[in-house]
């Protein structure tokens, strides 16, 4: 019979050629891809009413579908905008029905609790008859609900490191689906137009912004279980060759925020490796860092080449000129006028999916806010501050308690930058977010031995 690891290793080869093949067929007939979600929807349900293991396949599905709605999206797969997160706020339903959530978690429902305000603003102000004030509502609440869903689920939940990084497999996956079909769909390089802005040809035909961020997750996933390997040496290339491709799609998009993400992400990662690991541990990882420093200089020399040069002046922020352009694209405008917003209503704000609306009566353009910190300002005013103070206070309360997440640092960091330059438009930094919460036991199973004092006085986790 297989032992466990073996058996694990045979999973994951199925899983990814099967991944590589939804990107081939999708590419090709992409009215599958409506199949390929319903198949994803009747397993994931299955699994979780199935399963004893209920907490890693609540967030094993709910990995799964944040990590795949950008693909979802781009095939037309998603019979509405923002189906992942009405998922994942589903699964996290299910979840707490099975499993409860923890009353500790009741900063969260504060943080809940301080929208609603502009909902009823909005309610009273709204009366433009060409938009919905459904749509509007859900549009700008959906991800903060997904968030809330999520971090009350997770909150102070135990799990295992091992499960933990299953779940980085599994959100791996469709991310995977997403960069074959890509490759695939997208022109011959010799046939994209590169200029200094973000790429859609080169994203698959869509957005820039949302591709780069999926895949500067991607490299993140692949860059943790590049330090944290497997035990199969053949699952280890192909994951290696993984990070070095999502790096450079990424690159391609010339969308800078999800690989600068990215990188925020894993160098946070490998100063909380480094510390926590084995002297053993501690010299290989050296090494890997400086073989992937080498990789990484290849990687953007082979990016310089396929662009002419203009991925430089894209992270330079300059134009296909080489003189100095607006580095933002047209955000720090936003910004402005959306605390414009907040000085007029400082106290309850404008009202939630109304910064839009105030911003066209002031330069007549009904562009959406790109970032969440000022859209929170403007929509909600100061109770926007105290929500937003909550969501950090949280997990800065988890890191000076006695647990200790290896992953929250980074996770954290990914919800943080991404509100910062793509808003909540996807499910990904909610769900990060309450990933981060989650309370991760490193015990080995074959050392469940009883406590002694050493380890009463040190919690910290020694990764094996």
């Amino acid at each position: 019979m297989l032992n466990k690891a073996t058996s694990y290793t045979y999973t994951m080869y199925q899983y990814l050629a099967l991944h590589v093949l939804t990107g081939i067929v999708v590419s090709r007939f992409r009215g599958l891809a409506q199949l390929y979600l319903a198949a994803l929807l009747v397993y994931f349900i299955l699994q979780i009413l199935q399963k004893r293991d209920k907490t890693f396949w609540v967030l094993a599905g709910a990995g799964y579908f944040a990590s795949a709605e950008v693909f979802l999206r781009m095939t037309g797969a998603s019979p509405f905008w923002e189906l992942a997160k009405y998922v994942v706020i589903f699964f996290m339903l299910l979840g707490m029905f099975y499993e409860g959530f923890k009353l500790k978690a009741w900063p969260v429902l504060i943080f809940l609790i301080l929208l609603l305000p502009g909902v009823v603003v909005t309610y009273l102000n709204f009366d433009y008859l060409d938009e919905s004030f459904r749509k509007t509502i859900l549009f700008n609440l959906t991800g903060p609900l997904s968030l809330v869903a999520t971090a009350l689920f997770c909150y102070h939940r135990p799990i295992k490191m091992q499960s933990l990084l299953k779940l980085v497999d599994v959100m791996i996956l469709p991310i995977l689906s997403m960069l074959v079909y890509i490759i695939l769909y997208a022109p011959p390089m010799e046939q994209i137009v590169f200029t200094t802005e973000s790429n859609a040809l080169a994203s698959g035909g869509y957005s820039g912004n949302q591709v780069a961020t999926v895949l500067g997750l991607g490299m993140f996933l692949t860059y943790v279980r590049f330090l944290i390997p497997y035990r199969n040496q053949l699952l280890n290339l192909i994951n290696m060759g993984l990070l070095g491709l999502m790096t450079y799609r990424c690159l391609l998009t010339f969308s800078r925020g999800g690989f600068i993400t990215a990188l925020a992400m894993m160098f946070v990662f490998s100063l909380l490796f480094i510390r926590w690991a084995p002297l053993v541990k501690k010299a290989k990882a050296t090494v890997k860092l400086v073989g992937l420093g080498v990789g990484g200089f290849l990687i953007w020399g082979v990016a310089m080449a396929v662009t002419g040069g203009l991925i430089l002046n894209r992270y330079a922020g300059e134009n296909a000129k080489g003189e100095e352009q607006d580095i933002t694209t047209g955000r720090a405008e936003i910004i402005s006028e959306e605390l414009t917003a907040f000085l007029e209503e400082p106290f309850l704000g404008v009202g939630v999916g109304m910064g839009k609306f105030f911003r066209y009566e002031l330069d007549g353009q009904l562009a959406a806010s790109h970032n969440e910190i000022a859209r929170m300002l403007a929509e909600h005013g100061f109770l926007g501050i105290l929500a937003i103070l909550i969501l950090l206070l949280i997990p800065l309360g988890l890191l000076l308690s006695r647990n200790r997440n290896l992953l929250m640092l980074p996770f954290v960091a990914f919800w943080f930058l991404t509100i910062n330059h793509s808003a909540m438009r996807v499910a990904l930094p909610g769900f990060m977010y309450g990933l981060a919460l989650l309370t991760i036991n490193y015990a080995s199973n074959k050392k469940k031995k009883h406590k002694t004092k050493a380890t009463a006085v040190s919690r910290q986790p020694t990764l094996r």
